[in-house]
């Protein structure tokens, strides 16, 4: 994990929570949380605060996350190859909902 929205996605999955759940818990839209994910929209302290707390964690354990690799298990690892192929399909949906307002 390198980014920041590589570390809300990796807690993410260690509550088993869609992101349509989260961005509820956080009360912003779908694509909203979708763009945290995949760093598309930076991230400022108060929204890294409220991720935080929803997911039960201080700030600086969510910033704190190993990015090492090596200590990741096979079943992490491919559960993190799933997210990225359901977050490409979620983007294309996101454009083509965005291309037809």
């Amino acid at each position: 994990m390198k980014t920041i929205g590589d570390k809300i996605r990796y807690f993410r999955n260690l509550k088993n929570w869609s992101q349509e759940e989260i961005a509820y818990r956080l009360n912003i839209s779908l694509p909203a949380y979708s763009k945290i994910e995949r760093n598309i929209t930076d991230v400022n302290f108060s929204r890294l605060t409220q991720i935080a707390k929803v997911y039960g964690i201080t700030v600086i354990e969510l910033l704190s996350v190993s990015s090492k690799p090596s200590e990741q298990n096979d079943l992490q690892k491919l559960l993190i190859e799933k997210e990225k192929e359901i977050n490409k399909l979620q983007k294309k949906i996101i454009e083509l909902l965005e291309t037809k307002k």
